[in-house]
């Protein structure tokens, strides 16, 4: 049974408007977004503070500088 979303997919490019990896996981669109807003957000979420706190330590094993350690975590 073909669904609304696969008849969307051969007629454009879906793309997820969402922070939510577990959305984008489940609809596989073809692009996300990149809307500061949306990704704060999902990083408040509780199931992602994971990533979050693994960001963190992987920025302060980088860097004793604090600057450094923002860039670090962001590229994490």
């Amino acid at each position: 049974m073909t669904t609304q979303l696969d008849s969307l997919r051969n007629m454009t490019v879906v793309v997820a408007d969402t922070g939510d990896i577990e959305a984008i996981k489940k609809y596989q669109p073809e692009d996300a977004t990149t809307n500061p807003s949306l990704i704060l957000s999902a990083s408040a979420l509780p199931q992602y503070a994971s990533l979050i706190d693994e960001a963190i330590a992987y920025a302060k094993s980088k860097s004793n500088c604090s600057k450094q350690q923002l860039i670090d975590a962001e590229d994490k």
